[in-house]
């Protein structure tokens, strides 16, 4: 299966369902397990260290949210990037991150506002090119503590299924963005925004962020 990862040192007892499908998860989604890649459930058990039951559990909710698909007397494969549902969720995923934006300067606590921002500024310390993973982690930081400081369940649901997609297919690809120092102003233009409680202006800083990146994406993958 790909690289052998680390094994996992369990503390406090055995890993359940949950613990195990957010570990398969991660491991899809920064491409230790390559999409069409066949996953071995005995493997999975003797790492995870549990039965058949918490891992199947584990892959019945990935099969579920479209990122493995379990064929019948043949084994569970990780699911292949579709570039439609990709397009269709980075059309979702700009209004709802505006979304999202806007209700963090409502609603975010200081602590939290303090985060945000201390994000971006930690991303001005990486390149791109030559640290990209870390790049990318902080990039999926910063949307996650914003949709999380909305403080709506439903919203930050929907968000984190979305960027689970998003994320993955933007490093199978390597994207990187055309102009960088565009892509940093725009990011502490929407954190400013929040912490400056401005609704408003963060959900519009978003929503623009997101077009441009779109446009980007759009004239070179979704033709």
């Amino acid at each position: 299966m790909g690289e052998n990862p680390q094994k996992l040192v369990i503390k406090d007892g055995k890993m359940n369902s949950v613990e195990i499908y957010n570990e398969i998860e991660n491991r899809i989604v920064t491409l230790n397990y390559k999409p069409g890649e066949l996953l071995n459930e005995k493997q999975l058990i003797e790492e995870f260290e549990v039965s058949r039951t918490p891992i199947r559990e584990a892959l019945l909710k990935l099969s579920e949210k479209g990122l493995v698909e379990m064929v019948p007397r043949v084994g569970t494969y990780v699911s292949q990037i579709d570039l439609n549902s990709i397009r269709h969720a980075y059309e979702i995923k700009k209004y709802m991150e505006a979304l999202a934006a806007e209700l963090a300067a409502l609603r975010a606590t200081e602590d939290e506002i303090d985060q945000i921002v201390s994000i971006v500024e930690e991303m001005e310390q990486y390149d791109p090119d030559r640290d990209y993973e870390k790049y990318i982690e902080y990039d999926y930081l910063f949307r996650k503590k914003i949709r999380e400081a909305s403080k709506n369940p439903m919203l930050i649901q929907y968000l984190e299924d979305l960027n689970t997609k998003t994320s993955r297919f933007i490093r199978h690809i390597k994207y990187k963005v055309e102009d960088i120092s565009w892509y940093k102003e725009s990011l502490n233009a929407i954190a400013i925004s929040i912490k400056e409680r401005d609704s408003i202006g963060a959900s519009e800083e978003t929503k623009k962020h997101s077009i441009i990146f779109l446009e980007e994406l759009s004239k070179r993958f979704f033709l």
